[in-house]
């Protein structure tokens, strides 16, 4: 799922590079490519260098959780940058790089996350003033678990383990390291792997229905009472 959402959001950018994005051209069609690519990034990139969240009164109707969204706002902005900086740095190599695009990902999840909460919030203080109050509360915890998350994943995506992790589970594929299954106690108790076999087909199993069962104990009062 991650790499399914990950490819729509450099879709546009996969457009506008063209054959810088396709392993296969040569430096001709490459140069031609990045010629083209040119006019939408300088438009594009101006973009993301000032907006909303470097405005201190920025979403004040927000009240407290207005430093939450210009928060966001800037994310976003930041986030799209560092896809641009992937982009230009792999090319058509970041399909292979599932790492990056899976913390892409995960930035815009805990940002879309946090923004719905701090709007749902104030769609609950409206409505209820004594509710919107607590759901303030809750809101601005989570958004600050949020800003934790997203910095250290936007930390992680230029500072990771990603290649010696690739390199490992090739090892591991090859059987490296199998000693290391040495001396591993047998659960089965020597009748072989815990894992029922499965074929496709129609079941052969009868319904399996959980069973409730209804005890009577006394009440405080002297009254039965259903367990």
């Amino acid at each position: 799922m991650r790499l399914l959402i990950a490819r729509e959001a450099v879709d546009a950018h996969l457009t506008a590079a063209g054959d810088l994005a396709k392993p296969e051209t040569d430096l001709r069609q490459k140069a031609a490519a990045a010629v083209g690519a040119s006019g939408f990034y300088a438009k594009w990139l101006p973009q993301l260098v000032f907006g909303e969240g470097q405005r201190p009164t920025a979403y004040q109707e927000f009240g407290p959780l207005a430093s939450h969204l210009r928060f966001v706002e800037r994310s976003t902005r930041k986030l799209a940058r560092n896809t641009f900086y992937g982009m230009a740095r792999w090319q058509a190599r970041l399909e292979q790089k599932q790492g990056f695009l899976g913390r892409i990902v995960d930035i815009g999840a805990e940002l879309f996350a946090m923004s719905a909460a701090c709007v749902r919030a104030e769609g609950q203080r409206v409505a209820d003033p004594v509710v919107g109050h607590e759901a303030y509360e809750l809101t601005e915890i989570f958004c600050e678990q949020a800003t934790l998350r997203v910095e250290a994943l936007f930390h992680a995506l230029w500072a990771n383990t990603d290649s010696s992790d690739v390199r490992l589970t090739n090892d591991v594929l090859d059987g490296r390291y199998t000693w290391l299954e040495e001396g591993i106690i047998d659960q089965s108790e020597g009748t072989g792997p815990w894992i029922a076999p499965w074929e496709p087909g129609p079941s052969t199993e009868s319904d399996v229905a959980r069973r409730i069962s209804t005890v009577s104990s006394p009440g405080p009062v002297g009254r039965t009472q259903s367990a």
